[in-house]
């Protein structure tokens, strides 16, 4: 389907100063931040803050020290961010599968969630196997890839960008990010206590930010239908 960009269709607004800030860590430094950043300011109850790997650091401990840094401190650096308890504000850490199993990183991370949770009840991690490109590949794609056609190309981002035609645009496509929720929870599985292989628990970060935008979001799939009457999505 031809998109038009977010603007063309809806408003940004600011949040207000008592809105609830969902802090995103992720592992890239553009894309997984460019998606986010979409829904900045689709509601003013929300506030929705991407944050880069520090420095190319991007690996789940890195992440994870990352945000210590700015939520704790350190001996000669204050805190950037404070936490609202009152607000109820969340930290989700955005990892992929891939090359993050060896040396036990992914559980490092997992493991200081569930310390942090002892004492505030708001961070959270999602996991993509094998990666993030597997959320934008649910956008438009309600089955899981075959091993087979993934092994003809030389990564899965390749893969991916080759079923979405001109690649994903975070600057319209993110609007199917209910569409996107849907397939993934109805394809997720679980296999040695992580997602199995195709399987991203993105989709639960998908359905607060969904919480906050939906009404936002279906008026602008509505703006879009009008101005492009094509069906949407690939199958």
């Amino acid at each position: 389907m031809k998109y038009l960009s977010r603007h063309k269709v809806y408003e940004k607004v600011e949040p207000f100063k008592d809105a609830k800030k969902l802090y995103i860590f992720c592992e890239g430094e553009e894309k997984e931040i460019d998606y986010f950043k979409f829904f900045q300011g689709f509601a003013s109850n929300i506030d929705i803050i991407p944050i880069p790997n520090d420095n190319g650091k991007s690996d789940p401990t890195k992440l994870k020290e990352n945000s210590e840094l700015l939520f704790y401190g350190n001996e000669t650096i204050s805190p950037k961010h404070k936490l609202s308890v009152e607000l109820k504000d969340e930290i989700w850490f955005v990892i992929d599968t891939d090359r993050w199993n060896e040396g036990d990183k992914i559980n490092t991370l997992k493991s200081y969630i569930e310390e942090r949770n002892n004492e505030y009840q708001g961070w959270f991690v999602v996991q993509s196997n094998p990666s993030f490109e597997l959320w934008l590949y649910f956008h438009f794609y309600s089955e899981k890839p075959t091993v087979e056609e993934v092994k003809r190309f030389v990564s899965f981002k390749q893969y991916v960008d080759s079923k979405i035609k001109g690649g994903f645009d975070n600057r319209s496509m993110p609007l199917e990010i209910q569409k996107a929720t849907s397939i993934a929870e109805k394809n997720f599985e679980i296999l040695n206590g992580q997602p199995a292989l195709y399987s991203t628990e993105v989709f639960s970060l998908a359905k607060l930010i969904i919480s906050f935008t939906k009404s936002q979001l279906d008026q602008c799939l509505d703006e879009l239908k009008k101005a492009l009457p094509v069906t949407r999505g690939q199958t």
